[in-house]
């Protein structure tokens, strides 16, 4: 049995499912939907991010509600569930508009927190 994962791994896990997709910058919009590899690449790191963000104790993100936790976690739910009819408009505007606000949310929510960055 694996032992279970705290709140301090589960930032870590959200940090680097934004870090791996910044880790392979989009050109433009015509780059990003010319490139079914890199979407779905994209689409499983916010997928991932969003597991991590449903999985954080309900303590910490009561303590941190600046933070749009539910909101992506609902963002999640539906491009897991509606995997057929993803929105790649929505996917683009989280990669490009998103991802580096809640980077540096998270950022500070383990500093406050005293969590140490891998």
């Amino acid at each position: 049995m694996k032992p279970a994962r705290g709140d301090s791994s589960r930032l870590q896990d959200i940090l680097e499912a934004i870090e791996a997709i910044e880790r392979h910058p989009v050109k433009d919009r015509p780059a990003f939907d010319s490139d079914e590899l890199l979407r779905f690449f994209v689409l499983k790191h916010i997928e991932i991010l969003g597991e991590a963000i449903f999985k954080l104790s309900t303590e910490l993100k009561d303590r941190h509600p600046q933070v749009p936790w539910n909101k992506v976690e609902k963002t999640r739910h539906i491009l897991v569930h509606d995997y057929f009819d993803v929105n790649w408009d929505i996917v683009w505007r989280i990669m490009e508009q998103h991802l580096p606000s809640l980077k540096h949310e998270v950022q500070k929510v383990m500093k406050f927190e005293g969590f140490k960055s891998a």
